[in-house]
């Protein structure tokens, strides 16, 4: 009996032969000393990683606050951003446990509300080291004029307080990412000795560098006071929780 593909299996046949030979011959000339594995043994040493471990490591009991701070100088008011990644040591003690006590002559300074129904106002939007301080964003507005809820607003955003304040508000009482001055813990950021005197500078420079030249809401302050382009928006968000608190 004659097999009907004789020929094109001992082609067939032939050329896997000539391609094994090929294959050893190229592998005992040009590879003979690489491990089949080299190539991922090269990819952990590059890392500095062994094999099986883990690539995000487990998280720390501090919690770690990362905000986008708006920086003002006061010299020339110039405005950056950067990514500041801060740990926040929640022990901090709070600067007015016990809210300030004042005067209030009973007279309207700002949307139908007296010194103390306003302060009462805006101590229910300001919370952790900012606790309690309403009656200094208060008195602020009676004395400027300058919209307190913008104000606060634009507070919670650069401190984070809606949540967990910032290292640089709760250890050197800078609110607002001011630089010059004393040094906080020997950087370029300005450190306050009490928190009101924190409060009462950086809005001195958001009345004077911005009320004062018409740039009395967040759209208006946006193209100056931040890169960011949601900026705006997410202080406006700030706004509408303030009021409606």
């Amino acid at each position: 009996m004659i097999f009907k593909y004789r020929k094109e299996l001992i082609i067939i046949c032939t050329s896997v032969f000539v391609c094994i030979l090929l294959f050893a011959c190229i592998r005992f000339l040009y590879f003979k000393n690489v491990k089949v594995d080299a190539p991922f043994d090269n990819v952990m040493k590059y890392y500095n990683e062994e094999e099986n471990v883990p690539k995000y490591k487990v998280a720390t009991v501090k919690k770690v606050n990362t905000t986008t701070t708006s920086i003002i100088t006061t010299l020339s008011n110039i405005e950056e951003e950067e990514t500041v990644e801060e740990v926040v040591d929640e022990t901090t003690k709070i600067p007015y446990e016990v809210a300030p006590t004042f005067e209030d002559d009973g007279s309207i300074i700002y949307d139908g509300m007296t010194l103390t129904e306003l302060t009462n106002k805006l101590n229910r939007s300001l919370n952790g080291y900012l606790t309690n301080t309403g009656y200094f964003f208060a008195k602020n507005t009676k004395d400027t004029g300058m919209d307190p809820y913008l104000s606060v607003s634009i507070v919670l955003l650069e401190t984070g307080c809606k949540w967990t304040c910032s290292s640089l508000t709760t250890k050197c009482n800078n609110i607002g990412g001011l630089k010059g001055g004393s040094s906080c813990n020997g950087g370029s950021y300005s450190k306050y000795d009490t928190l009101d005197e924190g409060i009462a500078g950086y809005l001195g420079i958001i009345y004077n560098n911005y009320y004062l030249k018409g740039m009395d809401t967040a759209e208006k302050m946006a193209s100056t006071y931040a890169a960011s382009p949601v900026w705006a928006s997410k202080v406006n968000n700030y706004i509408n929780e303030v009021k409606n608190a």
